[in-house]
């Protein structure tokens, strides 16, 4: 398998999504705008990746400066997931910016910055695909819930959610006598 290396990580040329791959010698100096639409199949490419259903519209500003290449990436779209709260197949709105700065090895070597990303020489494609996929899963929530009592069109479990409801009333309801006998103790100073 053909890759490229990034930071002394080795990613994998994938099928699909061929405008995320530019050619740095062919692009011109400036920014660059490509858009493209991420789906199911290229989150699944991804060994691992905990998305197996989603859409997102993605907007990649590519500015190329002498030495220096500044990347925008901005998504905005829906992943599904089990709901937390109740276990029901869910779609999760979600918006990812993320920035990264490259330049090439040997260039601007004096400033040891750990944000920059540096390409090997004659490196002449570059593929933002991990790096649109990095974009997003790390703009992913860590917990997946819908806000399911504002809306009554949700997908959640009405059942399940009365449960935790009534649940929850019990524990607020009930007393603990350990807390009751350590709540009278009077300390002095």
């Amino acid at each position: 398998q053909k890759g490229w290396l990034l930071n002394q990580k080795k990613f994998f040329v994938m099928e699909g999504w061929k405008e995320l791959v530019l050619s740095l010698p062919g692009l011109p100096e400036g920014i660059t705008e490509i858009k493209s639409t991420v789906t199911t199949d290229f989150f699944t490419q991804f060994e691992q990746s905990p998305i197996r259903n989603a859409s997102y519209e993605v907007q990649v500003l590519f500015d190329k400066k002498p030495g220096l290449y500044i990347l925008n990436v901005n998504a905005s779209g829906w992943h599904e997931a089990i709901c937390d709260r109740c276990l029901e197949l869910i779609r999760i709105p979600g918006e990812a910016t993320y920035q990264y700065f490259f330049n090439k090895k040997g260039e601007m070597a004096q400033t040891e910055d750990e944000d920059m990303i540096v390409l090997e020489e004659g490196t002449v494609e570059l593929d933002l695909r991990p790096l649109v996929y990095e974009s997003i899963i790390l703009s992913l929530p860590l917990i997946n819930v819908y806000d399911c009592e504002d809306d009554d069109q949700a997908p959640c479990d009405r059942k399940v959610l009365e449960i935790l409801r009534d649940k929850e009333n019990d524990e607020k309801n009930s007393t603990n006598p350990f807390w009751d006998v350590l709540k009278d103790i009077k300390f002095e100073d």
